[in-house]
């Protein structure tokens, strides 16, 4: 600002900042959207759709604002980069097959794109399937298609059996990168509080759904200007995101979505709030009453997910009124933004239409929480629970489960 005053006091003509060659190495910018795509699985046919959209995004982001995307798919696994003026294009394929779920490849990819590409601020996309902190498969010949984040089958194909990330590991190679402003999620299930706190030293904040999402995803044409801004609006890409969905502007005719924001450093005093009510509800090895509480998972038939019930009303609904409000305090803090509608969409939902329902708005928070059953345990979903940081800051590790 100061540098245009001088120039405007001479009545000199000022240029605007010219963008640099999306190309050209070593170049450090305001911002650096890092966007990774695994998509050698079910989603591949949607690769190419999201892709035109943030192409077609670029149009919206600031001039020396810079987009990364990085590809896996049937054809191969690429570098594009694109800036406003700059079309989106590849600037590197990688030899062979990558495995995009491997941490050492995924730390080679970030490699790759830091040191070619810095910026002063990076945000980070992670597009794929998801199911929030449960174990992810190891083996490319697991049955179950569980997934923290991720799933690469290996054959160029669009068979879901493939190797995931666990959340573990995902937040191990993020801690060797520059921090993120924000993670957003652009898969199902990813915003539960186990995930939000295994990221809290790596990002200020996780942006994600708690629930399903639909096969398309996020509207990048239209939030993909938010996500470039210094700094991040973050109220914005909510707002952009559940906009595409309610008021039938995209090319989506799904109806609805579930979305919040968690302020990473709010956690630590959100743990230590929650503590001692979950140790009362769970202590003993025992589960409590779960049948009016708001879950995003609502299949009968379907078993690889656990039932990811909201935290929020989990509490309201077993606190007294007293202790829910002095709790909500923190959870206010830990998650300032909240953008629930009254349904989603389901794949596996338990109506013929597919749509799943929140019966408390006033009361539903928009992440969720493992609510841990001896049929779980019975899975080893309850062994796997003790790896995640949330299990121990909240006193779990002494109730028996």
């Amino acid at each position: 600002m100061c540098l245009l005053a001088v120039a405007s006091c001479h009545d000199e003509e000022v240029e605007e900042p010219q963008p640099v060659e999306p190309g050209q190495p070593s170049t450090t910018l305001p911002r650096t959207l890092i966007i990774y795509m695994i998509g050698e699985n079910s989603l591949m046919n949607l690769v190419a759709a999201d892709s035109l959209e943030i192409a077609r995004g670029l149009s919206t982001i600031g001039v020396n604002h810079r987009v990364v995307v990085y590809i896996d798919d049937g054809k191969s696994s690429r570098l594009c980069v694109g800036m406003r003026e700059q079309p989106l294009q590849t600037v590197k394929t990688y030899d062979g097959n990558v495995c995009s779920t491997d941490s050492a490849s995924m730390e080679q990819v970030f490699r790759d794109i830091v040191g070619a590409y810095p910026a002063e601020h990076y945000g980070l996309v992670f597009w794929s399937h998801g199911s929030g902190w449960q174990p992810a498969a190891r083996t490319s010949t697991a049955q179950a298609p569980r997934r923290s984040f991720g799933i690469d089958n290996g054959q160029r194909s669009r068979s879901n059996t493939g190797i995931g990330m666990d959340i573990t590991t995902l937040a191990h190679v993020l801690s060797h990168q520059p921090h993120a402003d924000f993670i957003f999620f652009d898969a199902c299930f990813m915003q539960c509080v186990e995930v939000a706190y295994e990221l809290r030293h790596v990002t200020d904040y996780v942006i994600a759904s708690p629930a399903e999402i639909p096969g398309d995803g996020a509207p990048y044409e239209n939030i993909l200007q938010p996500m470039s801004q210094v700094p991040s609006h973050i109220e914005g890409i909510l707002a952009n995101y559940a906009d595409y969905y309610t008021n039938g502007i995209g090319r989506s005719t799904y109806s609805g979505v579930e979305l919040s924001a968690v302020r990473t450093s709010g956690l630590e005093r959100l743990a230590e709030a929650t503590a001692p009510h979950l140790q009362r509800l769970f202590g003993g090895r025992t589960t409590p009453y779960c049948q009016d509480v708001q879950r995003y998972f609502l299949s009968t038939t379907q078993t690889q997910y656990t039932e990811f019930y909201d935290l929020e009303n989990l509490l309201f609904r077993h606190l007294p009124e007293e202790e829910y409000e002095a709790w909500h305090q923190a959870y206010a803090a830990a998650v300032p933004h909240i953008l629930l509608t009254p349904t989603w969409y389901s794949m596996f939902g338990p109506t013929a239409d597919g749509f799943c329902e929140i019966t408390d708005l006033e009361h539903t928070g928009g992440v969720s929480v493992f609510v841990p059953t001896e049929h779980h345990a019975q899975k080893g979903w309850i062994d796997k629970y003790h790896a995640l940081e949330w299990y121990h800051a909240t006193g779990l590790d002494a109730t028996g489960w």
